[in-house]
């Protein structure tokens, strides 16, 4: 990449490929040119779709999903929304065309299953055509660590984020988890790229004996963590071994003892390891490094594994006292740690037991990513941290040839303040010094360009069409003058300068080296023409003409005609642009030249970087105040003579533009103490040259300096150097401050706030959006960072900007706040519906040590509002029931209320009469009844939102309806005197059940249900549903129907089916409907696999895994019903038997009714049920649930013992007792016929009566 070029009109977007909705790209592009073929990209995505596109076009050549994805649904992480398929960058081994990579999935290729059901496998795929080559993809679950065989590979507690490894035929994986959460280690898998030998070693990050016991519960985080994720990079590599950096852990085998890095360590939490991998089977520990405080880092959440390693280049990267080799990496923490690559370190191994490195650079935030490398033009590297600018190192020697280096520049702008931000990627053109490029991804601000090598202190940025926002720790990939990336809308995005260029140019021109006062001509540039029609220059054509460079004057002053007026020595760069009139339009009309030297001083000339050294703050009294803060800064003698130090000075008072010359005028000379020279208040240097030191024409010298200060304030100093070269300044500048103090605090219905307590809503009403703060405020002396933030999305309750508030790397200023708005969005629902509950938490943590992980909880009560007449508690006497047909007549007695008519007057005059049920009609009418409605006239009508306008809503609804529709309330009080097994069904909760539903789960008759625990046939009278739960993995054939939909619900399944014809309904891998009317022959019932989830509606199962949830349309039968009326008061008689060895039960009911003004008597007879097995105290159907009896619930509206769960026409007791244990209950109940499932902590009080459980 051409520097000139790419900052010319000439570059810019050639293409921009959209594919599906969700689909986005963790996994990073990759450029590949088969032998013979044309150039490619192969993308890998979150759907488990791999695909290539032709480079130059973007038309696409093949795609495939390999599997489909896990869904981030079934973690609760929202790190990676959606899908969780391909997160790590494949591998391509071009020796025989094969692209490797991991995908996520389920067992037996599901669609869904849950963190249980999750596996991972690998592949590898021919990049010609996509297809797998023979023996591959490889099942990675099930693997025992080499390391410690007790611990396991379990695919869907990990997350696959790193890019790979190939070494020696042997690909390398590494693994951390999901938001931390789960029981999981983090885990470095090799597999062999030879069909048939699988995996070749497991190395789990937290091993016995040190690590925590291992427990078989996944969904408990006691795994001991250490996960290896690094923001998307690879484990760096030189051939026979690898380096991976680890994240928190829980096993502290070092606690504060110094050890070797080549001694044996179980938990590798926080460090930087050292694998070897050359035997290519097991993988072995042979170094580590681990910071001296990483307990306390593991406290904050300040991953030293939010970056990779950076093994920099060893012919430029090292020094003269025998380091040969160095490693970089920088996480949360924000110090970078330059590293001898040969000896990591150790733990404590350093002076004042701290840290035994080459260096430690110290950063204004966190960094994710790590640091990227130039090797030219002396040799630099880079980071950005969050919400900073990026910053230029510079290598150099001390005075003993080892390696140090120094700040020399930063961007003018910078990076997102929240995490995402990208590895530096650096560019050369050809690999000649002046054409390196800097590209940065930014989250929000997108791809971003520099020129490698500061001038004056600063990346000077290139102009580049804007992209738009960039996917997280994205970075670019290059071809052919072309780069590619991805951005967060789901793009792949193709920049370049066109492929047809007007002229062929030689580029860049190179002047070498140009010393001051001369001026240097080149006569021989060639430009030859390839492609233009005839014209003013013949095809064929060759041109040139002179360029000088002049360097006459040494004045910084622009000289006129010369291409570059700013003089000093070193390598300089420019560009001048040829400009063309094309007659074909897709000809470029500009090509820029880029032009470089190296000017050269005859004289010695001192140059001094970076112009400040700013060490940031120190806290007083912690760990590292005690050793200080340590920077640098660079000596060197950029001229052709010998350049003598002749002195030192610094002061502390007024600054101004001439101090380089003043050579000593109001400066204090350096002094030694003890082994160190005081350069300024609080600073002090371990090695700065002496006074009379030479350096030799083009040497330089690295000087370390040190901040250390026990007193609060801020410090600043001009420092001078005087030479026979010059005078130059560098001003050093520092602060020490206090700890952060975090304070979390909660906002109050008041708008207080609660510095203890929960965000509890209280109820909030259907249809409106509430909202609330988090408030975290830094209380101390320094900067407070969030290290880590974990913002609730649900439906209901969700933060209102999860990406932007309270982020994770987020920078809290002394004194201020920072707040995270939590919404929640109710949604609308009918009047006089049951409430229901809500509830999430927010995890949040910061580098206050004494802060810890905070669980935020908050929770809401979602009501729908209330009309007619209540409770004392305010309570709803009518519970809203649905929108009927009134075909025939459904209620006996009809008020004609005029315009006052509404619902809650309606409900009042049914009420005063005597009546359970009250409705509405035509606007005006009021209807009224004791009988409940007729099931097949319920009508679904997906436009009603808001109930508020009854007057209009729901006339406009019976005029929809052919005005043959009313709403029914029916009277909560009366009608819990009927027999519940009769008409409680009839109630439902809008939050767990679509509103459609009542279409199917209302039937008053009686319908033949599958017993699922025995597979027996049961008749349950008065049972709730004409389409009811059968049986589970039962499979429907042949299908005659399907569909899928990310919006399935058991009821919009059955509507689907029952407009079909069809006798059977199935659902299937959360999200898919079959329609049929034979189940197939060889289908055995079996409830324990079918544990997917419906995508419309989490309270719902919707199958499993080739599991089918089968519902069956039966026609309704009348029971025998006997009905008298008396004047008496109501009883309830139960009876019921059970024995411990035939664990059968027979029951009798007589119910009696009663209203202000008749009473009567329901007596109801239907065929005798068969008996079936009930749960035993150890029975495995039951997962160690058993019966207790019935216990009373209290009457309305004294508040039930237990809470509820869910309210599902398709309820037995099995179904209760799995959402019960997914809910954590020790205790549960069903009630009212089959229709709701209850839980609470402790036993219920009392047996028997009516209502009961």
């Amino acid at each position: 990449m051409q520097p000139a070029i790419v900052g010319s009109s000439s570059f810019g977007i050639l293409w921009t490929n959209t594919y599906n909705a969700k689909e986005r790209w963790y996994a990073k592009p990759l450029v590949y040119t088969p032998p013979g073929q044309k150039q490619l990209v192969f993308t890998a995505s979150n759907m488990n779709i791999i695909r290539t596109v032709d480079a130059v076009t973007g038309a696409p050549i093949k795609d495939r999903q390999v599997q489909p994805p896990f869904l981030q649904s079934d973690i609760g992480c929202t790190d990676m929304p959606n899908y969780i398929g391909i997160a790590g960058t494949p591998i391509i081994d071009p020796a025989t065309d094969t692209v490797y990579f991991f995908a996520k999935g389920y067992k037996n290729n599901a669609a869904s299953g849950g963190v249980a059901n999750g596996i991972y496998k690998f592949y590898a795929v021919n990049i010609r055509d996509l297809t797998d080559r023979p023996g591959f993809p490889i099942l990675i679950d099930g693997h025992n660590a080499d390391n410690d065989p007790a611990r396991y590979f379990i695919g869907g507690t990990v997350l696959q984020r790193p890019s790979l490894a190939l070494v020696n035929g042997i690909v390398y994986g590494t693994f951390g988890g999901h938001c931390d959460l789960f029981n999981y280690t983090g885990m470095i898998a090799g597999v062999s790229t030879t069909a048939g030998k699988g995996v070749t070693s497991l190395y789990a990050m937290e091993a016995s004996p040190y690590a925590p016991d291992v427990v078989s519960d996944i969904m408990v985080q006691k795994g001991g963590k250490a996960g290896i994720w690094m923001s998307g990079m690879a484990p760096a590599t030189d051939g026979s071994r690898i380096f991976v950096v680890t994240g928190n852990g829980m096993g502290h085998e070092n606690r504060d003892t110094p050890a070797s890095g080549r001694h044996p360590l179980s938990t590798l939490d926080e460090v930087v390891a050292n694998f070897d991998v050359s035997s290519g089977s097991n993988i072995k520990l042979q170094d580590y490094f681990e910071p001296y405080e990483y307990i306390g880092m593991d406290a904050g959440d300040r991953d030293l594994g939010s970056g990779g390693v950076a093994l920099l280049d060893p012919a430029v990267f090292k020094g003269t006292n025998g380091v040969s080799r160095l490693g970089v990496t920088i996480g949360k923490n924000g110090k970078a740690y330059i590293m001898n690559a040969d000896n990591l370190g150790g733990f404590k191994l350093g002076p004042g037991a701290t840290d035994n490195l080459v260096q430690t650079i110290i950063a204004d935030n966190a960094v994710f990513g790590g640091a990227g490398s130039y090797p030219l033009e002396g040799g630099y590297i880079y980071f950005t941290p969050v919400g900073s600018a990026t910053i230029a190192y510079k290598l150099g020697l001390d005075q003993n040839g080892g390696p140090l280096f120094t700040k020399v520049g930063q961007t003018a702008d910078v990076s997102a303040g929240r995490v995402g931000v990208g590895v530096p990627t650096i560019t050369s053109y050809k690999g000649q010094a002046g054409t390196g490029i800097l590209w940065v991804t930014d989250v929000d601000a997108g791809l971003k360009a520099y020129k490698a090598v500061p001038q004056n202190g600063v990346l000077v940025r290139i102009n580049i069409p804007p992209t738009g926002g960039l996917n997280k720790f994205q970075r670019p990939a290059f071809g052919d003058g072309r780069l590619y990336v991805t951005d967060s809308k789901g793009r792949l995005l193709c920049l370049g300068s066109p492929v047809s260029l007007p002229l062929n140019c030689t580029s860049p021109l190179d002047f070498g080296d140009v010393t001051f006062g001369s001026a240097k001509t080149l006569q021989t540039f060639q430009v030859s023409n390839s492609s233009l029609p005839k014209g003013s220059l013949a095809a064929g054509d060759t041109f040139q003409f002179p360029v000088t460079w002049n360097l006459t004057k040494e004045g910084v002053k622009d000289d006129a005609g010369a291409s570059f007026g700013a003089v000093s020595p070193g390598v300089k760069t420019s560009s001048l642009v040829i400009s063309t009139t094309n007659a074909v339009a897709q000809y470029s009309n500009s090509l820029p030249i880029t032009l470089q030297g190296n000017e050269i001083s005859s004289a010695p000339f001192l140059s001094v970087s970076p112009a400040e050294v700013d060490f940031g703050g120190i806290v007083v009294g912690s760990p590292g105040a005690a050793t200080g803060l340590d920077s640098s800064f660079i000596l060197a003698n950029i001229g052709a003579s010998p350049l003598k130090i002749l002195g030192y000075g610094y002061t502390s008072g007024d600054f101004d533009d001439d101090d380089d010359a003043d050579g000593g005028a109001g400066f204090t000379n350096v002094t030694q103490q003890g082994q160190n020279m005081i350069i300024g208040n609080g600073f002090t240097s371990s090695d700065l040259p002496a006074v009379g030191s030479i350096l030799a024409a083009g040497q330089s010298l690295t000087v370390p300096i040190n901040f250390k200060s026990t007193k609060v304030g801020n410090y600043q100093n001009l420092f001078q150097v005087w030479t026979n070269g010059g005078n130059k300044n560098v001003l050093f500048t520092g602060s020490a401050t206090t700890a952060p103090i975090a304070e979390l605090a909660v906002e109050t219905v008041e708008h207080g706030w609660n510095v203890n307590g929960v965000m509890d809503f209280g109820d909030v009403v259907a249809g409106t959006v509430v909202t609330r703060r988090i408030r975290l405020c830094n209380k101390g002396g320094s900067a407070l960072l969030i290290t880590k933030s974990k913002p609730p999305i649900d439906a209901e309750l969700r933060a209102e900007n999860p990406t932007s508030d309270l982020h994770e790397g987020q920078s809290i200023p002394i004194g201020e706040c920072a707040y995270g708005p939590v919404d929640i969005a109710a949604a609308p629902e009918a009047a006089n519906v049951a409430s229901h509950d809500v509830s999430n938490v927010w995890i949040l943590n910061t580098d206050d040590l004494t802060f810890g992980v905070h669980d935020v909880e908050i929770k809401a009560t979602i009501v729908s509002r209330q009309l007619g007449p209540k409770y004392d508690n305010g309570t709803a006497r009518y519970t809203y029931l649905g929108c009927y047909l009134d075909i025939p007549r459904q209620m006996q007695k009809n008020y004609n209320l005029g315009q006052a008519n509404e619902n809650g007057v309606c409900q009042q005059k049914c009420l005063a009469n005597g009546y359970r049920f009250a409705s509405t009609e035509y606007s005006i009418e009021c209807w009224c009844g004791n009988n409940p409605p007729n099931a097949t006239q319920f009508t679904s009508f997906d436009g009603i939102n808001n109930f508020d306008d009854i007057k209009h809503r729901i006339n406009d609804l019976v005029i929809n309806l052919d005005d043959q529709s009313y709403n029914l309330i029916n009277d909560r009080i009366n009608y819990h005197n009927v027999d519940i097994n009769e008409l409680h069904f009839d109630f439902y909760d809008r939050y767990h059940f679509d509103h459609r539903i009542n279409d199917y789960f209302v039937n008053l008759n009686n319908v033949i249900n599958y017993n699922i625990q025995t597979d027996n046939l049961v008749n349950f009278n008065n049972c709730i549903s004409q389409y009811h739960l059968i049986a589970s993995t039962l499979s429907i054939y042949p299908v005659n129907f399907k569909y899928a939909d990310d919006k399935m619900t058991v009821a919009s399944c059955i509507a689907y089916c029952k407009g079909k014809g069809t006798t059977y309904a199935g659902l299937e891998y959360h999200r898919e409907c079959y329609c049929g009317n034979t189940i197939a022959p060889d289908a055995v019932a079996n409830a324990q696999v079918c544990v997917d989830t419906c995508m419309g509606n989490s309270t719902e199962y919707c199958g499993g895994s080739n599991a089918m949830n089968v519902y069956k349309a039966v026609t309704p039968s009348s029971p025998t019903t006997t009905t008298s009326k008396s004047s008496t008061s109501s009883t309830t008689s139960t009876t019921s038997t059970t024995s411990p060895t035939s664990p059968t039960a027979t029951t009798s009911k007589t119910a009696t009714s009663s209203t202000p003004t008749t009473s009567s008597t329901l007596v109801t007879t239907t065929s005798p049920r068969p008996s079936s097995t009930l749960p035993s105290p150890t029975a495995s159907a039951t997962s160690g649930f058993y019966a207790l009896g019935c216990y009373a619930e209290p009457p309305a509206p004294t508040k039930k013992p237990m809470q509820q769960l869910l309210s599902s026409p398709d309820m037995s007791v099995e179904y209760c007792i799995s959402i019960a244990k997914a809910r954590l209950s020790h205790w549960l109940g069903v009630r009212q016929g089959m229709l709701g499932c209850d839980k609470r902590a402790d036993k219920p009080d009392k047996l028997g009566g009516q209502p009961g459980v």
